[in-house]
């Protein structure tokens, strides 16, 4: 099962989005997102390849839509698989957000 490294931009993105919902929403809708977010990072360590390819973006680079059935969500995991299957998490952004200016 690949291994999901979280860069540092990455980890500020995930403390700042549940902060944000905290916030806006309430103890437990932070909670269900955050839930939301490691249901994402799980389903990428049993396939690292569900994401779609943004070379566009950046060679290499794949973005996961963690929005599920059900549970809307508005973010995008975005990451490279290195050797060996590793996840390597680059940022969490919602998807209203210009990409290219946060990821190149």
């Amino acid at each position: 099962m690949p291994l999901v490294v979280r860069s540092p931009l990455a980890k500020r993105d995930i403390v700042d989005v549940i902060a944000f919902t905290k916030r806006r929403w309430g103890s437990e809708q932070a909670r269900a997102y955050g839930a939301l977010i490691t249901e994402a990072l799980n389903a990428l360590t049993t396939n690292a390849w569900l994401g779609v390819l943004r070379d566009d973006i950046r060679p290499g680079l794949r973005a996961y839509h963690i929005r599920q059935s059900g549970r809307p969500a508005r973010h995008i995991l975005f990451y490279v698989v290195a050797d060996g299957g590793i996840v390597r998490l680059v940022r969490l952004l919602h998807e209203a957000m210009d990409f290219t200016q946060h990821l190149t």
